[in-house]
């Protein structure tokens, strides 16, 4: 289980935010939100989701010393499974019909939109969502139940913060549809469904508020670029088996197309007589498109402009989920509505089995996978021994490329230490940061290194890596010739040269 991660940085940034709840939780809870990456901003936990629930609860398993690639891999296979289990629960008991909650759990849990996002593991948290949903129907139903509801929908925002967002808007919404009648009722409802998450969200937003002065909010422009258009729900990610050709049709992020058996099911689920539940949960799948289409719909300027949250949101089409979460429940009326025509049992149950295995097949994906360095060398378990360390680690990024694998992978290695790195990686940069990639562009002239002193640096990790410029050979040369810059120890890893320098302070180079 640990020897293979999606190739995407996020999968190895992920990695890195469990194992850091873990290692944080024991030692300075109160800290927790001010990981080692960006030194010295604190808060930098808070520059992504920081899914302090899973993290919490897992990190017993970090604790028993249990590969940190192991933990996370472990983790994204059960949030599928989960996720289809919850979904798979709420439609049957809608429907009726374990065949509708099989189907319900394939379109929910694993449409190719869930595999562009294999290696974004809070987005796979998605469990919560039926769940919530589920315990939101059976306390309409009793008029009770209501703070259960709300606590179901607090985990979510405590396990991704995009689907806890975008959930709390369809219950408040739903809430309101649905008791439209009594508004009385429909007022104490929703009051008693917000109050847990509202309260959770309001500590939540301590840590986040803090980092938003360094990183600042999601420019419309960006929130632009991710807002779906009618063809994203045509276009399929390349991964996915059947479908993958498609993938011209959208953009990153917005690849939607949930399958012709979703679809085909999901009109005839929608086909006239319809009773209540299925106008709510129609009205729910529309409130959802709407959202996906971010600013080229109605509602998410409104959102965007008035409620703070949705300014740190910078993909509306990630409210997908809520589309899948519509479609799996109304698809599962329609194979009922279909099934329930065909008067012959085993004959049903045939038709129910194709359709199930039909989408299963829709869903096929093959998400690229990348090897985990094995041997990293034990001269980073040294550093944890270190007192004062900071450390920078070369080769970097270019400022106009900052998603790459350079940094997440160092961020990687540094849970053998967790001494403070002036690298990082995350959904948000500090200018700072930014501007110190301009400035390592000269790297290893004495000014360079003279900013690295600036910025409390005591430890240099140069690393051999093909294309680098300068190359490392010259780059380590020139280093030891510097006064101020000692060889701690060089070691190699997966054939390539690594070399551990200490920095020392500006005043050792006068010496």
């Amino acid at each position: 289980m640990s020897g293979f991660i999606g190739e995407h940085g996020d999968s190895y940034f992920s990695v890195w935010r469990l194992a850091w709840v873990a290692h944080k939780l024991p030692r300075d809870p109160l800290h927790l939100f001010d990981a080692n990456i960006f030194y010295p901003h604190p808060a930098t936990l808070a520059y992504s989701d920081a899914m302090l629930l899973p993290a919490t609860v897992l990190s017993p398993l970090h604790w028993l010393h249990v590969h940190p690639v192991a933990v996370y891999n472990l983790t994204l296979l059960g949030a599928f499974v989960a996720s289809g289990v919850a979904a798979c629960l709420l439609v049957t008991h809608l429907t009726d019909s374990f065949a509708a909650g099989l189907l319900g759990g394939v379109i929910f849990a694993f449409s190719p939109h869930r595999f562009e996002h294999f290696d974004h593991l809070e987005l796979q948290f998605a469990f919560w969502i039926p769940l919530a949903v589920l315990a939101w129907h059976h306390a309409i139903a009793r008029n009770r139940g209501y703070l259960g509801v709300g606590a179901l929908a607090a985990g979510q925002v405590l396990s991704s913060i995009y689907h806890g967002m975008f959930l709390l808007l369809w219950l408040g919404v739903l809430t309101a549809v649905r008791l439209h009648a009594t508004p009385r009722r429909a007022v104490q409802a929703g009051a008693l469904i917000m109050a847990v998450p509202l309260l959770v969200m309001a500590l939540y937003a301590v840590p986040y508020m803090r980092s938003r002065a360094d990183v600042g909010e999601r420019g419309p422009t960006e929130v632009a670029g991710y807002s779906a258009v009618p063809t994203d729900f045509l276009s399929a990610p390349r991964n996915n088996r059947l479908y993958g050709w498609t993938a011209w049709l959208g953009a990153n992020e917005r690849h939607l197309f949930p399958g012709v058996v979703a679809l085909a099911l999901l009109v005839v689920g929608l086909w006239p007589p319809l009773d209540r539940t299925r106008m709510v949960h129609a009205v729910g799948l529309a409130l959802a498109l709407d959202l996906t289409l971010g600013f080229n719909g109605g509602l998410y300027h409104l959102l965007y402009g008035w409620v703070l949250p949705f300014r740190g949101l910078r993909v509306p089409a990630r409210a997908d989920i809520l589309v899948l979460l519509g479609t799996a429940v109304i698809a599962g009326y329609g194979l009922t509505r279909i099934t329930r025509t065909i008067h012959r049992p085993r004959l049903a149950a045939a038709v129910s089995l194709a359709v199930v295995i039909a989408a299963s097949v829709e869903c096929l994906a093959a998400p690229r996978l990348i090897r985990v360095p094995t041997n990293i060398s034990v001269w980073y378990g040294a550093l944890r021994d270190r007192p004062g360390t900071v450390i920078f680690e070369w080769p970097v990024t270019v400022p106009w490329r900052l998603y790459n694998m350079l940094d997440v992978e160092y961020m990687y290695r540094s849970t053998r230490h967790w001494q403070p790195l002036l690298n990082g990686y995350s959904g948000n940069y500090p200018n700072s940061y930014i501007g110190l990639l301009y400035d390592m562009r000269s790297f290893p002239d004495t000014k360079t290194i003279a900013e690295l002193q600036q910025r409390g640096v005591t430890v240099l990790v140069l690393h051999e890596e093909q294309g680098s410029r300068p190359s490392y050979a010259y780059a380590l040369e020139r280093l030891v010739r510097d006064p101020s810059i000692k060889v701690i120890a060089e070691d190699r890893e997966d054939g390539r040269r690594v070399a551990f320098l200490e920095l020392l302070p500006a005043a050792a180079r006068a010496d």
